[in-house]
């Protein structure tokens, strides 16, 4: 079932993105509407964009994404998209922190692809109001 969901994603990693877009568009999970590879690129493209949901990479080539959930916390409050952490630094200290932060969910990139497919077809199945 193809949903009319819109992700963004904040991954400096290329082999990563390419994965994630190849899984969104032959599952039909949504559609990715951007990328962005540093802090200050991901800021303004998701503000730019309004999505529906951001998956979010910790280490960025420029600055961190804890920095981008911070930033877009504090100038989007109300309307913050749903937000999943797809890191490779899986940590209990980071998972803490990204909690604090907004984040919805916090996936390890080296376990939780399967389970990330599962949430962005739940949350495209969800009328936009409630995600």
């Amino acid at each position: 079932m193809e949903t009319n969901l819109t992700i963004f994603l904040v991954e400096d990693s290329e082999q990563i993105r390419d994965l994630l877009i190849q899984s969104v568009n032959e599952t039909g999970l949504g559609s990715v509407i951007g990328c962005a590879e540093t802090e200050d690129e991901a800021v303004s493209e998701i503000l730019r964009l309004r999505p529906d949901a951001v998956v979010l990479d910790i280490q960025l080539s420029v600055g961190n994404g804890l920095n981008v959930l911070k930033k877009i916390r504090t100038l989007l409050q109300d309307s913050m998209p749903a937000v999943i952490v797809y890191t490779d630094y899986a940590i209990a200290e980071f998972s803490r922190r990204a909690d604090y932060l907004g984040a919805r969910y916090f996936l390890d990139k080296a376990s939780d692809l399967n389970y990330l497919r599962g949430l962005l077809r739940t949350l495209g199945e969800r009328p936009q109001t409630s995600l």
